[in-house]
């Protein structure tokens, strides 16, 4: 795990986890101190990948008298769909978040069929047979993956609404259809990166992508949470919506150049 001080501004403690989309080489782009002991308190920012037990993460950088840039409420309110959703209901597609897998009665009851499927945090890796289910026979077989898939087993499932999105030329292999959906990184209330989400494929454009923005601003002030992501994607209907949210500790970069994402950061940190 690298402990890296950057331009006498921030800590950054990072690690590899062998995604290109996400590991940065912080001592290869910046000025990069590595203190052993800290002597006060000092704000610091964790990509180390998914953090398991974000809690038990927290209080342990705190005993290194580091404080990770966003507490445990926040990442909550950041990562959790439950305790997110509530606060933009009305700028995202409608969810249910249930404590065990629910019947296909369940859903019905509540949802047309299709629907969306993913764990309260993040779907498997965007795997469309265990996203998209056109109805109750697919759910079945869904139903019985979704215990044994190393991704969605721990999460609590959640149904939305499903919405569709205005495609974009290319396809990403095993992936859901690439929409028109970007992604954006917001520090203390700023945005500091803003770009396409599917980087795998061809650069697509949209002429109302400032709409897009201002969803993801009226998001991020809602969350009010320090280092936080947004996504949001074109619905076939025209609006704008928030598809995804979450702690930017834990986000790839997208189609964002990492470098001028963490350049713009510094140049709000005064120490």
């Amino acid at each position: 795990m690298n402990i890296a001080r950057l331009e006498d501004k921030l800590i950054v403690v990072s690690q590899e986890v062998g995604a290109s989309i996400y590991d940065f080489d912080f001592d290869l782009h910046f000025t990069c101190s590595h203190p052993y002991i800290l002597e006060s308190e000092e704000v610091c920012v964790l990509r180390i990948g998914p953090i398991v037990d974000y809690a038990a993460e927290y209080q342990e950088k705190y005993n290194m008298n580091l404080r990770l840039i966003n507490s445990p409420a926040e990442h909550a309110r950041a990562s959790e769909l439950e305790v997110w959703y509530p606060l933009i209901e009305e700028l995202t597609p409608k969810a249910m978040v249930f404590d065990t897998l629910p019947t296909a009665e369940e859903i019905e009851a509540n949802f047309a069929w299709p629907v969306f499927m993913k764990g309260a945090r993040q779907t498997s890796k965007h795997n469309p047979e265990l996203s998209v289910i056109p109805d109750r026979m697919h759910y079945k077989s869904v139903a019985e993956r979704y215990l044994n898939d190393p991704i969605l087993h721990w999460q609590k499932p959640v149904v939305r609404e499903f919405i569709p999105l205005v495609p974009v030329a290319g396809q990403v292999p095993g992936k859901v259809r690439p929409s028109l959906e970007y992604r954006s990184f917001w520090w203390n209330g700023e945005c500091v990166g803003w770009d396409r989400y599917w980087y795998q494929i061809p650069p697509y454009e949209s002429p109302d992508v400032a709409d897009g923005f201002a969803v993801a601003n009226q998001v991020a002030k809602r969350l009010n949470v320090p280092f936080l992501v947004v996504d949001v994607a074109k619905t076939m209907a025209g609006r704008w919506v928030a598809i995804e949210c979450n702690d930017a500790q834990e986000s790839g970069y997208a189609s964002i150049p990492p470098y001028e994402l963490w350049r713009k950061i510094l140049a709000f940190v005064v120490r």
